[in-house]
């Protein structure tokens, strides 16, 4: 009976020797977690293997299907991306692989030549996590290639005086599993062990199986004993443990095997895809996707995965509303009757989501005292013009607003009181008068000047009737007819003066003049002047002022230098004549000098200036000219 399992194990066994057995028999799709966290976009990464264990590559987003709690939606976005695997070699000591072939070499070291050199291929973009572990425990763990290869070449172990054990396999599984891996990245196990003698190694592969299983490891098996060993028990045990983990059974056969490259069992590995597609869930809380894929084999489904999403409606809020409004006229038009401004108002909001999902709008309402004003059904969905025009008479008003999302979620606002003035125009004819005062104004003066040109020519009228009938009664009453005379002429006696002698004789015998003298532009000279020809101006008054205003100045004087009241000139006694200036801009200067409040004495001949007229003060009764004194110098001897 012994014997006779032994040749049906060797002929299964056999059927696969020096080929890498796949445990899949159907083609899988594995979903990850869901990511809401981008609600309303859900994203998951899947793999997709065909029923050789293979990842099947080239899907596009047509193929996939995503069931949402049943209802069936497709996929927005669909991308494959290369991810890292997480992989450990476990090797499983024994006197079998220290045992050397016909060249010399022995079989771990043809083991260690075919792991140098995958290693040593493996990309450094994506660099794989590799462990090396032995039934001492990890060698090296969770390590780059490079540092990997320098462990794997150290490592010189004493086959011939260990058993093999399953304390290697086992050591893999702690060490693959106590690092959580990436989203995507897969884990797999390169298990090389020799034959084991155990009778009970198919109880003791099973838990190590469950173990596999339950945390999505796969284990390839390298089968390195002789060719009397592949029909064992222990072979049947590991290439169980392979096909029932999703892994690979490798028994190498000859004195010299061909160990395939472990990168055809590891590259399908460091594939996944990422896809991504707008939920329709409209209530928060626990929901299920599942995809659904077309492929040549026929359609495949992945399980339900569940996610979680916070969901809340949106939040409208005001921002700085207008809580008082005055309507009235226009300030320039202010007894208008029929326009009151402003007419209209823009009213601002924000929309927040507090569930941290910002999403699209489907609508945003205005209500005044709970009443729809205005409605927005396309963006921008933040701003509102409130017509006022319907608003005559003064009130309070009750303000809201609405947000309705893409979801279908709605919520309303608080209200807000706003109070509308109404300011009315003046009524009757003193807004009559006010409003069009000015035409009113320019109307009368116009008739009040029209009246008064017609009393003055009727006036004018009467009057010139009147003289000529006085001259026509005049004429024909020979009372009043003129009568020739003869008159004596009179005698006018010594010392007796008419008023008009006495008058033009004041102005002659003033005791001093200001001559007007304009400057002389042929001498050549900026100090040379010439009289003006204007009349003399006499003093002849105790204080006599100088100015442009008539009111203040008794002398005027009209050049835009002179101030209202520029100047003054007092007779402070029979021959002194005494200057001041009022404070003025251009200044009052005698002789080129500066005059200030305080006076100066003037003498005859000086040169006075108002601003920029010039005067020559004279004396009626001029001094004698100083007779020049001649001195003798005496002689130097």
């Amino acid at each position: 009976m012994r014997k006779f399992l032994i040749v049906v194990i060797s002929l299964i066994l056999l059927f696969g020797w020096g080929l890498p057995v796949r445990a899949q028999t159907q083609a899988e799709v594995d979903l990850y977690p869901a990511d809401a966290s981008a609600f309303p976009t859900v994203s998951a990464f899947m793999d997709v293997f065909d029923a050789s264990g293979r990842f099947v590559s080239g899907l596009k987003a047509p193929d996939v299907t995503v069931i949402e709690d049943g209802s069936p939606l497709p996929v927005a976005e669909l991308t494959e991306q290369a991810v890292p695997a997480q992989i450990v070699v476990a090797i499983n000591p024994g006197p079998a692989l220290a045992a050397r072939d016909t060249q010399g070499i022995a079989r771990f070291q043809r083991v260690v030549n075919a792991l140098d050199a995958w290693a040593q291929a493996l990309s450094t973009q994506q660099p794989d996590d590799l462990s090396l572990v032995t039934i001492a425990g990890p060698i090296i763990a969770h390590a780059s290639a490079k540092d990997w290869r320098v462990s794997l070449d150290s490592f010189q172990p004493d086959f011939r005086s260990t058993t093999p054990n399953l304390q290697s396999l086992s050591i893999a599984l702690d060490t693959i599993t106590s690092q959580p891996p990436r989203v995507g990245m897969k884990r797999a196990i390169l298990f090389i062990t020799p034959h084991m003698d155990d009778p009970n190694i198919d109880t003791l592969v099973q838990p190590l199986i469950q173990r596999a299983t339950q945390n999505h490891v796969r284990v390839f098996v390298w089968f390195v004993d002789a060719d009397m060993y592949a029909a064992t028990t222990s072979a049947a045990a590991f290439n169980t443990l392979a096909m029932q983990t999703g892994g690979g059974f490798f028994a190498a056969s000859g004195s010299a095997p061909q160990y395939p490259n472990p990168d055809s069992y590891f590259a399908p590995l460091r594939r996944v895809y990422l896809l991504k597609y707008n939920s329709v869930v409209a209530t928060g809380g626990s929901h299920t996707m599942s995809v659904q894929i077309k492929t040549s084999a026929g359609e495949i489904k992945s399980g339900d995965q569940p996610f979680s999403v916070d969901l809340q409606p949106p939040n409208p809020i005001f921002v700085s509303p207008q809580l008082q409004i005055v309507r009235a006229p226009p300030q320039n038009d202010p007894y208008n009757t029929k326009v009151l401004l402003p007419t209209s108002t823009q009213i601002n909001i924000i929309i927040e989501f507090p569930d941290g999902h910002k999403r699209s709008l489907a609508s945003t309402t205005f209500f005044v005292d709970g009443q729809a004003v205005a409605v927005n059904k396309s963006a921008p969905f933040d701003k509102f013009t409130w017509d006022l025009s319907q608003y005559q008479v003064s009130g309070d008003h009750k303000i809201a607003v609405e947000a309705v999302d893409s979801l279908g979620l709605s919520k309303t606002s608080i209200e807000i009181p706003v109070t509308v003035t109404v300011v009315q125009a003046p009524h009757g004819l003193t807004a009559v008068f006010s409003r069009y005062r000015q035409y009113i104004v320019v109307s009368s003066i116009f008739l009040a000047g029209v009246v008064l040109l017609l009393i003055i020519f009727m006036g004018r009228l009467r009057l010139l009737f009147s003289h000529a009938r006085a001259a026509q009664q005049a004429q024909a009453d020979p009372v009043t007819q003129p009568v020739v005379a003869i008159v004596e002429a009179p005698s006018i006696e010594k010392g007796q003066k008419t008023r008009r002698g006495r008058a033009a004789r004041g102005r002659k015998d003033a005791p001093a003049y200001l001559h007007r003298l304009i400057p002389d532009l042929s001498a050549g000279s900026a100090q040379a002047f010439k009289p003006a020809g204007d009349a003399p101006i006499p003093l002849n008054e105790k204080d006599i002022t100088f100015g442009t205003d008539p009111v203040q100045s008794a002398i005027v004087l009209s050049d835009p230098s002179v101030a209202a009241l520029h100047a003054r000139v007092t007779h402070t006694d029979d021959v002194n004549f005494l200057v001041m200036d009022a404070g003025t801009i251009a200044g009052t200067w005698v002789n080129f000098e500066p005059v200030g409040k305080e006076g100066h004495l003037l003498r005859h001949g000086d040169v006075v200036h108002f601003g920029k007229l010039i005067f020559r003060f004279e004396l009626k009764n001029a001094p004698p000219a100083a007779e020049p004194k001649i001195i003798k110098e005496k002689s130097r001897s």
